[in-house]
Order: structure tokens, then sequence, then C-alpha cells
């Protein structure tokens, strides 16, 4: 670990949400003194008369006495306020009503939306290429994530598909790179293999099973604009491995086994007369973190783009109960998880595709780098590079991991053709496995790019998020 100092300038983008009795004995000859009433309660009665009086019960706590509406209010917009009998109510308000002055939707009580201040700390390097690289293509090519192995040992993946080394330590100020490849890719030439650049992308421990979600990669080298050395044609799924030595390697099902989401089309090369220099391409790619949520099932947003000519199309949310069957993914269809993701090359016809989801506003989540549920905000947090207006790095929030606030900004950043990428959230003090529970103070962690194409870094700066008043 070698450090720099900088500091990334701090924005301000909160959140507003929200107890017992004791008995005591009564004195000898007289009567037990009443128990005191719990919040909102009714006190207890007095103990009988006679030597050693029992004390009373304190009452339980009840909803809050009232004489109308007005003094109901729980300061939350999601649930309405009645008074009925001289007690409380709160209805919560239908999903879907608008709340935060249209940044935000109700779901089951709740506001998504909740205003966030951002401080931003001093940069640190975790990784310099020029000095901590094993080979040249030992780079941070996708976000952050860590691990805590069976012993404690932290395992970190940003890595890119020709190397798929990971780092080691005991603590995060101790990161070093394990120079064997944890995975190599198997670099097959055809499409429906789904066997191709093979990045681990988003790991997953369960006991001494370690899942992890592969992002792949099928570059066609024909026919033209396809091949050469910048490719412009992409065909991308995400696909499944597992290790049972600790992470140093992985191993997947026999195909098509392996595959969780498939490209919902068959691979179509471009057409004649497509643009020299724009991309090409479609599937599903660039899975988050996997995180346990509602229900006990496992959920991970994952980008959709179908044969655009930039990287702009949008995020879906998938999940299971089963991490060991690939198959069993489920995406988000519109009401519900009910669209399995079936390879066309299996079916012979084209797949239903998964539907996008959107910010209150309207406006398509096309970016998936880290989820995460933070305890602080009590809320699930999407962390991205987005460019609304702004460049830099923005989180939305959510109940429910289908519906999502409107975008908050971290920090702006420099809008270049290679600007700071792949966005992650970590938190040092998480002491869950995977690290899938931040509070109040995470860290960031980035890429920091440099002139030379493979010369980037793996940087870190620490954030303390603040809800307003």
């Amino acid at each position: 670990m070698r450090y720099v100092f900088g500091f990334l300038g701090a924005s301000a983008l909160s959140l507003a949400l929200m107890a017992g009795c004791s008995d005591e004995n009564g004195e000898g000859g007289s009567g037990g003194t009443a128990g005191t009433g719990g919040t909102g309660g009714t006190a207890g009665t007095g103990g009988m008369a006679g030597t050693g009086g029992t004390a009373g019960t304190g009452g339980s706590g009840g909803m809050p006495e009232c004489e109308g509406p007005e003094d109901c209010d729980d300061d939350e917009e999601c649930t309405t306020d009645t008074c009925s009998e001289g007690m409380c109510g709160y209805t919560a308000a239908a999903d879907g009503t608008v709340c935060a002055d249209g940044r935000g939707g109700c779901y089951e009580g709740i506001c998504n939306f909740v205003p966030v201040s951002v401080d931003i700390g001093a940069t640190e390097i975790v990784f310099d290429w020029t000095m901590d690289r094993c080979d040249e293509f030992d780079i941070a090519d996708s976000p952050a994530k860590v691990v805590r192995a069976e012993d404690g040992e932290l395992v970190l993946f940003a890595i890119h598909e020709q190397s798929n080394y990971l780092l080691r330590g005991p603590d995060f100020d101790s990161l070093e790179g394990e120079c064997h490849p944890a995975h190599q890719s198997a670099n097959l030439p055809t499409a429906e293999s789904y066997e191709n650049n093979e990045w681990l992308w988003s790991p997953y421990r369960e006991g001494a099973r370690w899942h992890v979600l592969i992002h792949n990669e099928f570059h066609p080298v024909d026919p033209p604009p396809c091949g050469g050395s910048l490719n412009p044609c992409w065909y991308n799924s995400i696909t499944h491995a597992v290790s049972t030595d600790g992470a140093h390697s992985f191993a997947k099902p026999g195909a098509p086994a392996h595959v969780v989401a498939p490209a919902p089309e068959l691979w179509v090369p471009p057409p004649p007369d497509f643009p020299l220099n724009r991309w090409y391409v479609t599937g599903y790619l660039a899975p988050t973190n996997i995180v346990l949520g509602p229900g006990d099932y496992y959920y991970a947003l994952f980008r959709v783009v179908l044969y655009l000519q930039d990287w702009f199309g949008g995020a879906c949310v998938m999940r299971t109960k089963t991490l060991d069957d690939p198959a069993s993914w489920r995406a988000w269809d519109g009401s519900g998880f009910n669209l399995p993701m079936a390879s066309p090359y299996v079916t012979g016809t084209p797949a239903e595709v998964c539907v996008p989801l959107q910010t209150p506003t309207g406006q398509l989540m096309h970016v998936t780098d880290s989820l995460t549920y933070n305890t602080y905000l009590e809320r699930y947090m999407l962390v991205s590079e987005w460019n609304p207006g702004v460049c830099g790095w923005y989180f939305s929030l959510s109940s429910d991991l289908v519906h999502w606030s409107d975008l908050q900004l971290i920090s702006e950043r420099a809008c270049t053709s290679s600007p700071p990428g792949y966005p992650s959230v970590i938190d040092h003090d998480d002491v869950t496995t995977n690290f899938e529970r931040p509070g109040q103070t995470p860290h960031l962690y980035y890429t920091r790019y440099h002139p030379y194409w493979l010369d980037r870094d793996l940087v870190r700066v620490p954030l303390t998020f603040t809800l307003k008043e």
C-alpha cells in the first residue's frame, strides 16, 4: 500500500426519520407505589396494602394520545396520520405515491429518497500500477469488491480478464497482489459458448464456497468493423463460477449450465455501413455486488445494452435463492421477478428482455457499479458514474431494490475521454463477510487513469454521509 494525498471537492446533496418502565416495591404496611406507564401507555395499579406491598405493573407502550390528526404528525410523507377515539393511527400511502418533491416514491410507507450531504477526505493509493503490478494487464478494470475469508484475510477483486489477479492482506492497509491468476479466461471463439473474455466481477462467499458472477465478453474478429486493435463489436453475458479453495482458483459448471444471464438475442454482425468509430454492443453485462435482500433472496443489478452505438442502455435487477444454481436467477419483468433468462442458442428464439429500472423523473438507470445496503441511511444504495448534466459520481436509494430514487451527487469528476471510473463503496468497519452493509463513514474506491491506457491506479477516498434536517 502506498499513499498519495490530495483532495476532491465536496458536494452537498438528507433524511428525516425517526421507549420502558421500572417497578418499585411498596413500603411495609402501606400500599405499593403505582407502576409508571410506558410511553403513551396507562399507568399500572398500585400494589395491595400490607407488609412489603408488591409493585404495580407498568403500562405497556401504545400509540400516542391525540385530540386531532395534527397531534399525530410523524414527519413521514408516506403515511396518512389519523386520530380515532383519542389514539393516533398511521396508514401507509399507496406504493408509487410521489414524495420528496418528486425525487422519490413511497413504498411500504417509506420514501425511498432522503436528502444527504457528502463530505470527502484525502485520496489514498491502494494499488499503483507502475510499482505494484504483476504484469502489463494487472490493472483495475472492474469495480473493487472485497470479501472476508474464513481466516479473516481480506480478498479484493478489481481485475482485468487477462490477469484476474486478486489483492490479499490482513487489513485494508496491507493489501498486496497475488501474482497467480484466480481464473484463466477460456477465450473460446464462438458466441454460443459464453466462455470468452471472462472477468471475475462480483464475488459472494457462503461458508467455504466462493461464488462469482462473471462479466463475459465475446469479441468477434470479423466482418469489419469487428476485429482490429480497437474492436467495437461486443456480445455480452453474465455467467457463474465457484471456488472451494479460498478464491485461489475458480471453476465453472459445464456449458451452458454456467450461464446466468445470456444476451437475449443471437449475435448479429454489424451492417456494412456501420460507422467505424462507434461501438456495436449488445447483451447483459457488469453485474453489481450481490446482496442479501428482501425475502432472503440474493439480488444483483446489471446493465442491458441492445445493439446500441454507445453505452447508454438501462439497468435491470435479478434475484435468486440459490447461488449454486445459475439458471435459478429471475429478472424483473415490470410486475415481478418472473423472467427466466434463457439462451437464444438453446431455445432457438430471442428471449424476452428484462424491464429497465427508472428514477421517479423517468430517467433510465444505466450504470451498475456498486450495490450495498447502507445501515445509516436505511436504504439500498447504488453508486455509479453518471452524467445527467454534471460529470460525477452519483448514488440512488431504494427500499426494495426495484424502485429507485432520484440521483444525488457524491462528487463531481473530470469530464474527459478517460475519467476516473468504476466507483464502489466499501466500509472498512463493515463486519459482514461480503461487505454488503456499509454505514455512515465508508470509502469510495475507484480507478484513476493515466495517459498510457494500461496505467491505472486503484485509489480510495473516505466519505461521510450526513442526513439533512
